[in-house]
């Protein structure tokens, strides 16, 4: 259970968390995989002591 409640899937980068959510990219095609991702940072966010949130415009499988 997590205090935020914003973005659509979340990935770990060197032990840190984030937030995703993409209006380009279908991120469920990339469940479970190694990617690269590039997007921005979400101004406003973190929330509630939640993740930074990133809006993914590419991901790149590894």
């Amino acid at each position: 259970m997590s205090t935020y409640q914003y973005g659509t899937h979340t990935i770990s980068a060197n032990g840190k968390p984030y937030a995703l959510k993409s209006s380009s990219v279908i991120l469920d095609t990339y469940l479970d995989k190694q990617v690269t991702i590039t997007g921005t940072k979400v101004e406003g966010y973190p929330l509630d002591g939640g993740p930074d949130l990133i809006e993914v415009s590419e991901v790149i499988l590894k």
